[in-house]
């Protein structure tokens, strides 16, 4: 087993030869750099790739040719090439179609958006084979998200694995090292532990398991051996968030009680009366400040339900004991305006409100009552912090869990609020976040009424201008959002929607690669009235307040996620006029649901079905992306009996 240079080979290991905690360099064609790439994924260790499980599994009908009857379902089908044709559609975007001919005379498409080269990939009469959807649009098939395989691959039976993308290292080479690692391993060298009482009925073998995730013969094989490996991964989760709890109840932590002449002084800063949500809130907060053990609070709001006012609320109460308050935010954007907005509301009041970011930094004052607004730049190990008494963070799903407590060791035992405007799933939150208390936040403020949101195609983006322009003629603003920000070779974006739309209208810009200084200045400029739209990317997702913005465009709304759109409909209808959200371009599941409800839990739930558990919510980063077998939607019943067996065994323990 040797290893060798970057794509060199080596020879095959001998069958059985593969130690589960081989390096992956013992396998042909992994060299260092490719290694450290899949180190970036979980994936160290031979054993690792074995526990690489697809994300999603179909079930897949072999066809000799499009039919009728076999749409809607997923087909594989061989064909020869009969046509390759490039388009280019509106906003540069390329659409490559492949005409296949089958051997009953029928024909099929697949399309490929964006991805021009491919057309000379195609040379006629090559043939491939097709896996994907059959859609039918008028006499025409279609092969929808296809995947095109050379003629000799190896049918993957009667299910279709989607295995999860790795960056920098081609699908089929991570799979072909998938295959040898399941070939060579040294099974007997793999030890499952037992399943706890209760869940017996799914255990079998080490290797009966890891061929049915990867090479099952139907999909009632591979579900068997998802949830096996389900349970395990909900098991280790479930003990995480028992120990991160019972932790948290034994440490003591500084009190901050607030009596009522302080509660008064509080809530006479808050520029507007809390809805009954937020004082149900507030007074939750107040309460676990008091003591005896430190806070651990997540606090749902769906977009516009106030979130930031009871976070201020909860800071002032240990700012009144002259404690540190450390609000970390995830943009720039958002810490500037959260600093802008609150220290107006604190003006005079003793509160010392600073702001802390990577290109506005200052010393934090040692003692006194402080409220320090932040990004990253708040976990530098040069930033110290006297008498942390409370951490918040905003839009949590855009911190690592390592992040997060980077910043709550700065403190002793400081209380931790978490807070997210992305409604989450009680089955996701569940998991996620055990270890804290949910509040839920449901209530809008009088004359906050939800947006509707409106599906524009592609070929309609004149409809979306016209738009503009009559939201600009009734004294309203309006934002642009553009996937890129169209500089450096990238096909449309943010640059080239400014140059089109600032022919007609007063226009700006504001991208992630723009000096802080500027984008600062451009959005002063938007808020002030000096122009009516405001070009951007994502940037605008958080963090720009502007009461009379009345319509959100969203450009390419289909490479955007639910949360996304959700955050970015929040936008606009926050005065007293209704928004409206534009969602131009193809009309996917994610935009019909969008368009289909305001409700964000119930768009939580549509995207972790869309979506799986480990892409929601950025969950990579909170440490839910490994799980690779757990559903948290279907496998509700699962969690609810890992969680029970975790706490009898921490019952029989005590």
């Amino acid at each position: 087993m040797g290893s060798t240079a970057e794509g060199g080979l080596a020879s095959e290991p001998a069958p059985g030869a593969l130690a589960p905690d081989a390096p992956l360099t013992a396998l042909a064609g992994v060299g260092p750099t490719t290694a450290a790439r899949l180190a970036s994924a979980g994936i160290e260790k031979v054993f690792d790739l074995a526990l690489f499980f697809p994300r999603r599994y179909r079930a897949l009908r072999e066809a000799a040719g499009p039919d009728q009857s076999l749409v809607g379902e997923l087909v594989r089908i061989s064909g020869a090439v009969h046509k390759a044709t490039l388009a280019w559609l509106p906003g540069r975007r390329a659409m490559v179609t492949i005409t296949f001919a089958c051997d009953d005379g029928s024909t099929f498409a697949a399309q490929f958006f964006n991805q021009p080269w491919l057309k000379k990939n195609y040379p006629i009469g090559q043939r491939r084979l097709v896996e994907g959807t059959l859609q039918a649009k008028g006499k025409r098939f279609v092969v929808q998200q296809p995947k095109v395989l050379p003629i000799s691959a190896d049918p993957s039976g009667e299910v279709q694995l989607r295995y999860p993308e790795v960056e920098g290292v081609g699908g089929n080479k991570l799979q072909q090292w998938i295959r040898l690692v399941l070939d060579e391993l040294d099974y007997s060298a793999v030890a499952l532990p037992a399943m706890p009482e209760g869940l017996e009925e799914l255990s079998l073998t080490a290797e009966q398991l890891l061929l049915a995730m990867h090479r099952p013969r139907d999909v009632a094989e591979h579900e068997h051996a998802r949830k096996h490996f389900a349970v395990r991964e909900a098991l280790a989760l479930f003990r995480s968030v028992e120990a991160a709890r019972r932790s948290r109840e034994r440490r003591s932590a500084r009190a901050y009680p607030v009596d009522p002449e302080v509660c008064e002084r509080i809530l006479a800063r808050v520029p507007f009366a809390l809805t009954n949500d937020q004082k149900d809130a507030v007074e939750l907060l107040w309460q676990r400040l008091a003591g005896p053990g430190a806070m651990g609070v997540l606090l749902q709001g769906d977009v516009g339900t106030g979130k930031t006012a009871v976070a201020v609320a909860a800071a002032l109460s240990v700012c009144a004991r002259d404690g540190l308050v450390a609000f970390l935010a995830p943009t720039e954007l958002l810490a500037e305006q959260h600093f802008a907005s609150v220290s107006a509301w604190l003006k005079g009041s003793g509160v010392e409100v600073a702001l802390c970011t990577a290109s506005h930094r200052r010393d934090i004052p040692s003692s006194g009552p402080r409220l320090i607004f932040g990004t990253h730049a708040l976990m530098s190990g040069s930033v110290t912090m006297p008498g942390l008494g409370l951490v918040i963070v905003d839009e949590q799903h855009r911190f690592g869990v390592n992040q997060r407590m980077a910043l709550v060791h700065k403190g002793d035992n400081p209380h931790v609020l978490v807070m997210t405007a992305t409604p989450i799933p009680r089955t996701l939150a569940l998991a996620l976040f055990g270890d804290l208390d949910a509040v839920v936040l449901r209530e809008r403020p009088p004359g906050r009424a939800p947006v509707r949101a409106v599906h524009v195609p592609t070929a309609n983006w004149s409809r979306a201008v016209r738009s503009v322009a009559r939201a600009v003629r009734r004294g309203g603003k309006v934002f642009v959002v553009c996937p890129a920000v169209g500089e450096e070779g990238e096909k449309g974006g943010v640059l080239r929607v400014y140059e089109a739309l600032a022919k007609q209208f007063r226009c700006g810009y504001v991208h992630g690669r723009m000096k802080a200084s500027e984008r600062q200045r451009q959005v002063a400029l938007f808020r002030e009235g000096i122009h009516d739209v405001l070009v951007g990317t994502t940037v605008l997702e958080v963090g720009v307040d502007v009461p009379e913005a009345t319509l959100i465009v969203v450009v390419a709304a289909d490479r955007f996620g639910i949360a996304t759109l959700h955050q970015l409909r929040g936008r606009v209808g926050r005065g007293r006029r209704r928004g409206l959200a534009l969602l131009c371009g193809n009309k996917s599941e994610r935009v019909a649901a969008i368009c289909r409800t305001t409700d964000g839990f119930e768009l939580a739930e549509a995207d972790l079905a869309l979506r799986g558990s480990g892409e929601l919510l950025g969950t990579q980063q909170s440490g839910f992306g490994e799980l690779r077998a757990l559903d948290p939607i279907r496998d509700l019943d699962l969690l609810r009996r890992a969680r029970d067996a975790v706490r009898a065994q921490g019952r029989g323990a005590s």
